[in-house]
């Protein structure tokens, strides 16, 4: 079941990667949507690889790099955000940072099979309920419709993280990483299929 959630992901973000780099040849400045989902499609081919793992001692397999290159993606996520929502200056760096403080602090508590991983977890959940409340109170009429990728797509990840072996292990690591992969799909394709649209 890993290895055909792992293909179709590669799949998918190969072909959107390809689409997103036709759509966005004219675009001046940064190829967001189209970088996104290149690092999203290498991310998969890692994990397609069984590569940068760890195994819990029920044998499910975590891949802690997912969170190194949500990292990376979701930062460019965020910028896209705050361009649609017009957050520019310090603010914008603020929201960066705390971006990556979420990400890398999961990918620590991914790693760690101890009771450690916990403190890790409760920094990166502080870090996005900050996040998330910064990026909600900016009210833009013209960004209303990326709320509910705010709201639903992101929240579920952490959810997915602390039910996955990563947690508390109660769903094994299939139905973790299929759920990853509808994630991915919503908060990166879809997202900025209706971003394309929008701008």
């Amino acid at each position: 079941m890993l290895d055909i959630v792992f293909i179709v992901g590669m799949i998918l973000f190969a072909i959107f990667s390809v689409y997103f780099y036709i759509l966005g040849r004219d675009k001046k400045g940064l190829r967001s949507a189209f970088l996104v989902s290149f690092l999203t499609l290498v991310s998969y081919v890692l994990m397609w690889q069984g590569e940068l793992t760890v195994t819990t001692q029920d044998g499910e397999p975590i891949f802690w790099s997912r969170w190194l290159f949500y990292a990376a993606t979701c930062t460019l996520l965020m910028v896209e955000i705050a361009q649609l929502k017009g957050i520019s200056g310090t603010k914008l760096v603020e929201l960066l940072y705390l971006t990556v403080i979420v990400m890398f602090t999961g990918f620590l508590a991914a790693r760690d099979l101890t009771s450690v991983k916990w403190i890790h977890f409760v920094i990166s959940s502080v870090a996005y309920v900050l996040l998330v409340m910064q990026v909600l109170t900016v009210k833009s009429k013209k960004a209303q419709w990326a709320t509910p990728y705010i709201l639903f797509g992101w929240t579920v990840f952490p959810i997915v993280f602390f039910f996955a072996p990563t947690g508390l292990g109660l769903i094994g690591a299939a139905l973790a990483n299929l759920l990853y992969l509808l994630l991915d799909i919503y908060t990166k394709i879809v997202f900025n299929i209706q971003l394309s649209s929008k701008t």
